[in-house]
Parts: C-alpha cells; sequence; structure tokens
C-alpha cells in the first residue's frame, strides 16, 4: 500500500493512561507478576485522516486510517469522532443511498456503513480483500476495489456482496460512477478500468506524453462528461472520454491524489508532495493553491456549502478551500504524537521520541506526561539517540540534516553534503554520533556539528546501527523488495577510524534492527524469506538464528534492564523477549498497533512507538514497586 505522506508551540499535555496485566505468553511457564503489563498513551482526534465524502446530512464525514474511526465536520468545523470494533484502517468513504454512509475497512477487510447519527454495521466476505476505494453505483448498490486479489466489489444496501475479476484488474485503488452508467477505476499498473453494473470489465492504457497514465490513483466524474484521474508518478492530470480517450495535463502538479469536481464547474485536486490544492479547468488550465495547514493532502470532495473539503494526513487536519481559493484548516484535540518512530533514554530520566508525520521531538516523562517540540529544521525526524553532551541527536530525512535538542528544547541543526536521507543514529564509543544514510553510507557527526562520511561496496542501504561491545559500531544492511527479491543483505561492523566489515549468512535475511545484548553480542530483528526470527551475530561474525510462532515482522529490538532482549512484533501487534539463551516469550495487548522502535527507560519498563495509532506504550519488564 502506497504510503500518504507544523505547528509552531510547545505543547504539554497529561494524558490519561490505562493498564491492563496480561501473561499472554508463548513460553511455557506464566511470568511473576507484574511483568508484561503494558501502559499506553494516546493522542485524540483526527488521525491520519486519509478520504471525504459529503454526507446527506450536510456534513462532510472522513476516515480516520491509522486510529480506526471515522469522523464527522460541520461546515462550521465541528468535529466529531465514532469508534466502533469494526472500523479498521477504513480508507475509502462515499455516501449510499441509503442515507447512510459507507466505508471500506482496508485493515479487516470489510465493508463498513454509518449512519448520520453514528451506527455502524458492518459487512465481510472471503472475497474482501485490503478493499480501498468506494462510491454509490447508479444501480443502487455501492462499488469498491478490493486491491488485496485485483477485483472490483459490490455490496448491496443489504449487504450482499459480490465480486467481479479480469486480467485486466491490478491493484485497484479509486472508483467513481460515471456519467455513460458505469463505474470507473483507476489501476495502479497504469491503466483505467471501467465496469458495467453487469460486471462487464474494460481496460484502457495510456499513449505516452500527452495521453499518460502512470501510476493512477483517485477518479472522478466531470461536469463535461467525461472522468478525470491524478496520475501520482507522472505526476499529471489525466481525462478519459467514455470511449477510451485519454489525454494528460501537466502543471504546478506534485504528487496528485484526490480528487473531485467542484461547485464551480472546475475539478479539484491534492497535491501531496508539494502541500498544495490544485484546480483544472475542462480546458485543461491548471492552477495551484498553498495554504497555512496544507500538509500531505490526500482526499477531496465538495462540501455543502460551495466549498472543497480535504484531508490533511501530514498534520491530522481537515482543510477547507474557497473556490477563490482561500484556504481554512481545522484539526481535532492532539498532544502532538503523529507517527512516532525512534525513540531514546533520555539523560533527564524521560524518554525521547521522533514524530515523523508532524515534524517535532517528543518528550514523554515515565509518568506519561507529553510535551511536544517544534522548529523549522525539523523534517521528517527518524532515528534518536542521546549524545555524550547530555543532548538528544535525531535524523532530520526531510530535508538530510542531524537535529540537537536540549533537554529543554532548544534545537539546533547540522547540515552537510554528506547527509543523505539520514535514518538511524547511536552514540560511538568514540564520543560521536553514527548514522545511516539511505543512499549507503555510516555518517559520522562531532557533538561540535563536524561530518564525516564512510562509503564501501557493502553498504547497501543501511537502516539500522548500534553500538557494540567491541568498540565498533555494528549496523543492518540492505533491501528487500519482495519476500524473494533481497540485495545487499548483510550484518555490517565499522570501526571509529572507518575500516567497514559485512558478515552475510543464510539466517540474515532483510534484518531491521540491532542492538548490544548483555552478553556481549549484537542481535537483530530478522524478516526473512519463510519467516521472521531473531538473530545473533557474535563480534566474531558467527551468526545464529532464533524463530519462533509469536515472532512476526520484528522491527526494533533493544537490551531489558531483566538481562534479555526486547522487541516489537509488528506483524502481530505485539512485543516480544528473548533471553541470551534464545528463549521467546510474548507480550499483546489490543494498545499495541504496529510498533516501530524500542527502548529501555529508567522505570525498568520497555517503551515502544506505536505508529499505527499515534501513541506511545510501555511494557513492565521486570516487577516493579
Amino acid at each position: 500500500m502506497w504510503s500518504k505522506r507544523v505547528w509552531a508551540s510547545v505543547r504539554s499535555h497529561a494524558l490519561a493512561r490505562f493498564v491492563v496485566v496480561l501473561c499472554a505468553l508463548v513460553a511455557t511457564s506464566c511470568e511473576p507478576p507484574g511483568i508484561g503489563t503494558v501502559t499506553n498513551f494516546a493522542r485524540t482526534g483526527m488521525t491520519d485522516p486519509t478520504e471525504i465524502a459529503a454526507g446527506p446530512d450536510g456534513n462532510l464525514w472522513f476516515t480516520n486510517y491509522a486510529n480506526n474511526s471515522i469522523g464527522r465536520i460541520t461546515p462550521a468545523g465541528v468535529v466529531t469522532m465514532f469508534t466502533e470494533a469494526s472500523i479498521s484502517g477504513p480508507a475509502g468513504i462515499a455516501a449510499g443511498p441509503d442515507g447512510s454512509l459507507w466505508f471500506t475497512n482496508n485493515a479487516n477487510d470489510s465493508i463498513g456503513r454509518i449512519t448520520p447519527a453514528g451506527v455502524v454495521s458492518n459487512f465481510k466476505a472471503p472475497i474482501i480483500k485490503y478493499p480501498w476505494g468506494i462510491a454509490a453505483g447508479p444501480d443502487g448498490n455501492l462499488w469498491f476495489t478490493s486491491a488485496g486479489n485485483s477485483s472490483i466489489g459490490r455490496i448491496t444496501p443489504a449487504g450482499v456482496v459480490s465480486s467481479f475479476t479480469d486480467p485486466s484488474i491490478s491493484n485497484p485503488h479509486g472508483i467513481a460512477a460515471g456519467p455513460d452508467g458505469n463505474l470507473w477505476f483507476t489501476n495502479l499498473n497504469d491503466s483505467i478500468g471501467r465496469i458495467t453494473p453487469a460486471g462487464v470489465v474494460s481496460n484502457f492504457t495510456g499513449t505516452g506524453f500527452g495521453g499518460e497514465i502512470h501510476s493512477p490513483w483517485g477518479i472522478a466524474a466531470g461536469p463535461d462528461g467525461n472522468l478525470w484521474f491524478t496520475n501520482f508518478a507522472s505526476p499529471s492530470i489525466g481525462r478519459i472520454t467514455p470511449a477510451g480517450v485519454v489525454t494528460s495535463f501537466f502543471g504546478s502538479i506534485d504528487g496528485p491524489q484526490g480528487i473531485a469536481a467542484g461547485p464551480d464547474g472546475n475539478l479539484w485536486f491534492t497535491n501531496s508532495q508539494s502541500n498544495s490544492i490544485g484546480q483544472i479547468t475542462t480546458d485543461g488550465v491548471v492552477s495551484n493553491f498553498t495554504g497555512i495547514g496544507i500538509r500531505s493532502p490526500g482526499g477531496i470532495a465538495a462540501g455543502s456549502d460551495g466549498k472543497l473539503w480535504f484531508t490533511n494526513s501530514g498534520n491530522d487536519s481537515i482543510g477547507q478551500i474557497t473556490t477563490a481559493g482561500v484556504v481554512s484548516n481545522f484539526i481535532g484535540a492532539s498532544n502532538g504524537i503523529r507517527n512516532p518512530q525512534g525513540i531514546a533514554k533520555g539523560p533527564d530520566g524521560n524518554l525521547w521520541f521522533t514524530n515523523n508525520r508532524n515534524d517535532s521531538i517528543g518528550r514523554i516523562t515515565p509518568a506519561g506526561v507529553v510535551s511536544n517540540f517544534t522548529h523549522p529544521s525539523i523534517s521528517y525526524p527518524s532515528g534518536v539517540a542521546a549524545g555524550p553532551d547530555g543532548n538528544l541527536w535525531f535524523t532530520n530525512g526531510g530535508n538530510n540534516s542531524i537535529g540537537r535538542i536540549t533537554p529543554a528544547g532548544v534545537v539546533s541543526s547540522f547540515t552537510d553534503p554528506k547527509i543523505v536521507w539520514p535514518s538511524a543514529i547511536a552514540k560511538g564509543p568514540d564520543g560521536n554520533l553514527w548514522f545511516t544514510n539511505g543512499t549507503g553510507s555510516i555518517g559520522r557527526i562531532t557533538t561540535a556539528g563536524v561530518v564525516s562520511s564512510f562509503t564501501d561496496p557493502s553498504i547497501s542501504y543501511p537502516s539500522a546501527i548500534a553500538a557494540g561491545a567491541d568498540g565498533n559500531l555494528w549496523f543492518v544492511a540492505g533491501m528487500c523488495l519482495h519476500p524473494f527479491d533481497c540485495f545487499g543483505v548483510s550484518i555490517g561492523r565499522i570501526t571509529p577510524a572507518g575500516v567497514v566489515s559485512s558478515f552475510t549468512d543464510p539466517a540474515i535475511t532483510n534484518p531491521m534492527g540491532i542492538a548490544a545484548g548483555p552478553d556481549g553480542n549484537l542481535w537483530f530483528t530478522n524478516v526473512s524469506r519463510l519467516g521472521s526470527s531473531i538473530g545473533r551475530i557474535t563480534t566474531a561474525g558467527v551468526v545464529t538464528s532464533f524463530p519462533h510462532p509469536s515472532i512476526s515482522f520484528p522491527r526494533g529490538i533493544a537490551a531489558g534492564p531483566d538481562g534479555n532482549l526486547w522487541f516489537t512484533n509488528g506483524g502481530n501487534n505485539s512485543i516480544g523477549r528473548i533471553t541470551p539463551a534464545g528463549v521467546v516469550s510474548n507480550f499483546a495487548h489490543p494498545s499495541i498497533q504496529n510498533a516501530q522502535e524500542i527502548a529501555a527507560g529508567p522505570d525498568g519498563g520497555m517503551w515502544f512507538t506505536n505508529n499505527a495509532n499515534n501513541s506511545i506504550g510501555r511494557v513492565t519488564a521486570a516487577n516493579l514497586p
């Protein structure tokens, strides 16, 4: 699934928290009381709003993909959120012929319905797989794209589901009713599809420049009797006639996603990459509008108030733009936690984390009090580490820089041509900070900001880095595009002088995180071709792999205060623990959602970032008073 990619004030909010004690272990014996207790510190309100549609009640309705909720916003900007257990990764949304809103649940393979009063129903069927777009058809049914099995689905207002397949349907995304009485949809294999209410499929490909179809995303019926669509990768806006003739239009267009017909007779679209809203006339004349609050806009829809409304996934807000280009922004309640990634224990006894989607650095006390720090130089921060100077250091992937923040929240930024797509960062034994560059190098920065870069043919897409007990830095490298399409996969070692060694082994497949263990070895998370495992490598390069049924897409890993290694399982929403002898235990909890990185806290717990629900979690590693 395509990833959907600023506040200028410092905010601090005390969070309500809940604690559930569990003993959901895969190991044979239960743990002493207290171990495995999960606490969640979450944000509220809009979280990764994705698609938006006008409702029959005169309001706008939108999906919050990351926190599993449906939102409603009035023309005056009053937001109400609706949650229900069956809402899971909601994506597309559309008004149905029955006076309700219908939406796709991408994460649990179902179709949802919500009434204007907020009553939710859910419909499941084996033929629904990763649904995304949804639209009301001319036959009184709802039609949706099912990307997971490359099909088009139809659901009646009573919930009866049918599925239509064709070799030309490939990873369909957006869908819309056309003026010809058919449904039209975008295929991410560079084609536009058409399906009749009877299920007959046609497929149309472009003719190249001037008639491009290149990673089409959104689609909408235009006032001119044609279908209009966004070409995400070109980037351009496409027009296709009911006969299949394609024309493409270029201009100030950058990463277009959603598109909708406006009340002014033009088409309006979101530019996710340039943080702007575009307008195109039926003659192909493009205009572009920017404004405060537009950040990674995605879905767009015409409201009952004569304005266009759009979702901002980059800052968790809903935007509004008039046909004259005047922008307003409405944001839900927030404590600043937004797509948290890296986390580290700071010298002040708190945990510090990066908020990748709202360009900020967060701090959370052991009691769960969150503060958020913003600065113009913070851009898509990822990794964070405590430095030898008493400050926190972090990577900025959005502007190729290394950032430093004091415990008081004062931010500095260091740029250098040798910093390119930095990701992970760690304190080295030499008193410097070491980081990974996505282009294939290892970087070093002194506390004075002097940058060095080290390259080697064996360094390929390095992602995680950690200091080893041998006085060197160890990192994971390589990439897997598909389970059997991996390259450059290895564990690397670099000395403080910059000498690189590389270790390969059949048991090293798509390593993600790495950490020094209490046994003097390095431990890493492994998403292998045939499964997932935790790996161990000695400083001499001897590799051992520990697979276990409870290990599922592990990512972050860190040494705990109990002498074990703790890791995040993104594939089954749990936290794992492995002893130096390789005994695995697993801790699950509903609040753990796509956990990313993990760090030992000052309170004896392990703290981790929850990417999917914008929260910080804690799991106890030992008995606490």
